[in-house]
């Protein structure tokens, strides 16, 4: 490419013929919205050259916007229920499992207490209740201050609620060991008669039916971990909306799909515009072309893969163009002759030349004169 010091050029002399004049012409992308929605920010203006990728427009859409945040305060909401029913599986397997040993505790009692009543009490027998008395006292005194400790901890939030509930289960075990020693030793001390035999067996009786009741409410926690997987479900649905919403918001900003040159611009900053409708028109850098109806009377047998000159008056520059298509049909387009005698017609032939070379300052639609050299016709 060669510039000259004017932005008026004069036609090449020395041997260059004059072939034709066209319009720049270049491969042009259009830029449009996939969403409906109103031009908030429109930055890129007709000449401007932009890089792929760049930013040209910013729209708004309050109807994404409004998806947009319902999706992502159903997560949240969604988050704190799954939070809250993981609480409630540790809560209530707990609570299941202190109701099981309460019952077994109860249940080894009963049983104790009818095997007293059928054979009596020895006085060892009440030395050994008394020892394991004292031995419940102490390890339920531990258990009751531990609790106090742990459960004032978790109200001022400096400890898990769920190391507290652990703690209060401990603690109620303990009781429960302690009050079945207590009812072991009252019962050794006291004579046994013959109509508490009956009482006794009737207790034991309830016992087991309590252990099989306790054993039951595990199932609660097996709901409970169903209503979890439930609502980690759901949560992946909220995942899914609020994705798809946040890339319905990316949409909202419109980009350059190429490097090149903003050529026409179709729409005004605070106009609504419909999904699919161009807002910007790209001349793709690296693809320039122009056509010139060349006369027969200068035709000089060109062909396809030629190199001519292709003069910009308004930049005042030249290039190498190469010829990259040339209609066959010589009829394609007419024009008369006026400086000539008689009606005859002189045929002209369609000339497409293209060139990637980058000239600074190409806009599309200026003016292209095309030239060849004598010396190759």
């Amino acid at each position: 490419m060669q510039a000259t010091a004017s932005v008026e050029l004069e036609a090449p002399q020395n041997g260059w013929q004059y072939l034709g004049e066209g319009t720049v012409e270049a491969t042009e992308v259009n830029v449009s919205s996939k969403l409906l929605g109103r031009i908030a920010v429109l930055k890129a203006e007709e000449g401007v050259r932009v890089k792929q990728r760049d930013v040209l427009a910013f729209l708004e859409s309050e109807e994404i916007s409004a998806k947009a945040r319902q999706a992502q305060a159903g997560l949240q909401a969604t988050d704190a229920q799954i939070e809250q029913a993981r609480l409630a599986v540790e809560l209530e397997a707990l609570r299941a499992g202190d109701q099981v040993r309460q019952a077994k505790l109860a249940l080894d009692a009963a049983r104790a207490r009818s095997q007293m009543a059928q054979n009596g009490v020895r006085p060892e027998e009440i030395r050994q209740a008394e020892q394991a008395v004292e031995a419940a006292k102490a390890q339920f005194a531990m258990a009751q201050k531990t609790w106090n400790r742990l459960n004032a901890l978790a109200q001022e939030e400096a400890l898990p609620q769920h190391k507290a509930n652990e703690a209060e289960a401990a603690k109620l075990s303990a009781q429960a060991q302690l009050e079945a020693a207590e009812a072991k030793l009252q019962l050794a001390r006291d004579a046994v008669r013959q109509e508490e035999k009956q009482a006794t067996w009737a207790v034991l009786k309830a016992a087991e039916a309590n252990v099989q009741l306790a054993e039951h409410a595990r199932l609660q926690v097996e709901l409970r971990k169903r209503d979890l997987l439930a609502l980690a479900a759901k949560r992946s649905a909220n995942r899914a909306q609020l994705d798809e919403a946040q890339t319905y918001l990316k949409q909202t900003v419109l980009r350059a799909p190429d490097d090149g040159v903003v050529s026409r611009k179709m729409a005004e900053q605070c106009v609504t515009i419909a999904a699919g409708m161009p807002i910007l028109a790209i001349a793709e850098e690296g693809r320039w072309w122009v056509e010139v109806f060349v006369d027969e009377s200068i035709w000089s047998g060109i062909q396809r893969g030629d190199t001519l000159t292709v003069e910009i008056p308004a930049l005042g520059k030249r290039l190498q163009a190469r010829v990259t298509r040339i209609l066959p049909a010589a009829d394609f387009a007419t024009k008369r002759a006026t400086n000539e005698r008689g009606s005859l017609d002189v045929r002209s032939l369609q000339v497409h030349l293209e060139w990637s070379q980058p000239v600074q300052g190409l806009v599309k639609g200026m003016t292209a004169r095309v030239y060849a050299f004598r010396g190759r016709m």
